[in-house]
Order: structure tokens, then C-alpha cells, then sequence
């Protein structure tokens, strides 16, 4: 896989991202294009490199990038969905300009939540995306919340988010906390994420994530991205859409249920599939695992008839 570092902006935010070319890719050619995007302090040498590593082998140009609670320029530590939806939208427009890509053929990937961000960044772009898949994601974020956290964790959290607003509005200060406080059922999944993906992922990308972000990730975050989680939904974008929509998810999933992925094949409106995977969240997301295999295969059969 060959690879080329890009710079674009996002509301005038400089980001950094990554073109994954396939290792046959000859100069002049229009390649099919996917871009690659992460969950919730995911990164992009994580899974949208991950990502970009199968389906480069499989003829594609793939993008990645960090979303912009880690900004080449602008205010670090702070996003929301619907800033990260603006990100993906910026990379979107990007690529049109890019000489490796076919225009008329360019697709999303979105893990965690990360596919409710691409669901609602491909409503936006709909002249443009033709297809879009949305992993491991939800589509209700108050029901998300509310099933993963349990009554008593809820409305603690809204409490907790009520006042991080107030001090944010009168203070200035965008209130840094771990990113995973407002979050349900992380024991299930950050620590995996940090310890185990981080670690041996990619031969272990821990360090070099580390080393970018200057201390030890992840790094505290403003609890804004608590309040979109909440108010956060994707059911009217479903609804619109008119492009191809893949839905994967584990059944076993105690992040985020597999009733999320149930209702977006419910409610997806244009050709869709729903591929359950035997697994729960993060636990086999690495290269070669034969259930992350399965559902890049049927994925990417997926994306081939509508790109």
C-alpha cells in the first residue's frame, strides 16, 4: 500500500490526512474511493488505517484522518458529531480534487460512531456518496445512552453535562475531562481499545499515539462531545438516503446494542444489508481475524454493486 500525506480544512481548521493508494496504482488512472473513519478518539493510524490496508488490496483509494479534537491548527480537545460531520464533509469535497479519484465513485466508512456521523455526512453530500457503511454505530443517541448506561448513570451524566455547559457558557473554559466519563459500557470497550488495539495493532501503534498527542492517550477532552452523543440521531438522514447503506455490527455488542443497527436497516431507504458479526465490539478488529475477514468481504461485495 503506498501512501501520501494530504492537508485540507474543515470551517477553516487545517487537518491532516492520509491517501492509501493500492500497490498497482499507476499515475493518471480514477480509482473508486473510500474514506475511512473512525469512532470516538479513534485515530487515523488505527482503524481507518486498518480499513485502508483491506481495501486497497481489493483496487480501492482510500482517505483517512483525525477528526478535530486533533487539529494541525485551531482549538484541540474539543469536537462534536456535528463537527465531525463538517470533517468527513470537508474530506469529501476534498477528494474531488484529487487526481487519483473517480468523483463519481466515492464511499464512507464510518466505525462507532463514526457510521452515525457518515449516514448523516452522506444526507449531506448525496450527490456525491453512493454508498455507506455504518459499523457498530447507532442511530437513537438518547437511546443508546440510556440502554448502555442504565437509568441511574443517565441522568447522572445529563447532570453532570447540565453544568459543564453553564461553566463553558460563563467561563470560556471548554472543561477538559477523560473522554470516556460520559460513555456507557466502556469497561467493555475502552480498555480493550487502549490496552490490547493500541498495543498490537499494526504491530502496536500505542506509542507513536501517544507520541502525537504529546501525553498519554487518550488525552482529556471537552464533554461537549457528551451533550451530541445525547442529542445526536440519524433517523430522518436514513430515511433520505437514497445511496447504498451496509450495516454491520456485533451481536453481542454491549456498547452499543444491535437494536441501533436493527432500526438503520429498518429505516435505510435506498438498497441496504444488515451482516451481524459473532463478536462483540473491538475484540476482533485486527488484521487477518477471520470475523473482521468476513465482513470486509461483505462489505466490499456491498460497495462493488453500488459504487
Amino acid at each position: 500500500m503506498k501512501q501520501r500525506e494530504v492537508v485540507f480544512y474543515s470551517e477553516g481548521d487545517k487537518l491532516i490526512g492520509t491517501i492509501y493508494l493500492p500497490d498497482d496504482y499507476k499515475e493518471g488512472e480514477k480509482r473508486p474511493t473510500v474514506i475511512a473513519n473512525s469512532g470516538w478518539t479513534g485515530l487515523n493510524i488505527v482503524y481507518p488505517a486498518m480499513f485502508a490496508r483491506d481495501l486497497t488490496k481489493r483496487g480501492y483509494v482510500c482517505m483517512g484522518f483525525d477528526y478535530r479534537f486533533k487539529p494541525s491548527e485551531g482549538l484541540t480537545k474539543y469536537t462534536t458529531l456535528e463537527r465531525e460531520v463538517e470533517d468527513v464533509c470537508a474530506a469529501i469535497n476534498f477528494l474531488k480534487a484529487q487526481p487519483e479519484v473517480d468523483r463519481n465513485k466515492i464511499g464512507l466508512i464510518g466505525w462507532g460512531v463514526g457510521g452515525a456521523v457518515c449516514i448523516e455526512a452522506a444526507r449531506r453530500e448525496k450527490e456525491t456518496v453512493k454508498v455507506v457503511a455504518t459499523l457498530n454505530s447507532f442511530v437513537d443517541g438518547d437511546r443508546w445512552m440510556r440502554m448502555g448506561m442504565g437509568n441511574d448513570k443517565y441522568h447522572r451524566s445529563l447532570e453532570l453535562l447540565e453544568q459543564d455547559k453553564i461553566t463553558r457558557a460563563t467561563t470560556g473554559d471548554i472543561v477538559l475531562r477523560h473522554p470516556y466519563i460520559v460513555y456507557p459500557n466502556i469497561e467493555e470497550s475502552g480498555d480493550f481499545y487502549i490496552d490490547s488495539t493500541l498495543k498490537k495493532l499494526n504491530g502496536g501503534v500505542g506509542g507513536k499515539a501517544d507520541e502525537d498527542a504529546g501525553e498519554s492517550f487518550p488525552t482529556p477532552m471537552s464533554t461537549a462531545i457528551g451533550d451530541s452523543f445525547f442529542r445526536f440521531n440519524v433517523e430522518y438522514a436514513l430515511s433520505k438516503l437514497e445511496c447504498g447503506v451496509f450495516v454491520g455490527h456485533g451481536k453481542y455488542n454491549e456498547l452499543h446494542d444491535k437494536i441501533e443497527a436493527e432500526e438503520a436497516y429498518r429505516l435505510a431507504n435506498g438498497p441496504k444489508e444488515l451482516y451481524f458479526v459473532e463478536g462483540k465490539h473491538n475484540e476482533w478488529m485486527f488484521d487477518n481475524d477471520p470475523k473482521l475477514v468476513g465482513l470486509m468481504d461483505a462489505l466490499s461485495a456491498f460497495f462493488a454493486k453500488f459504487i
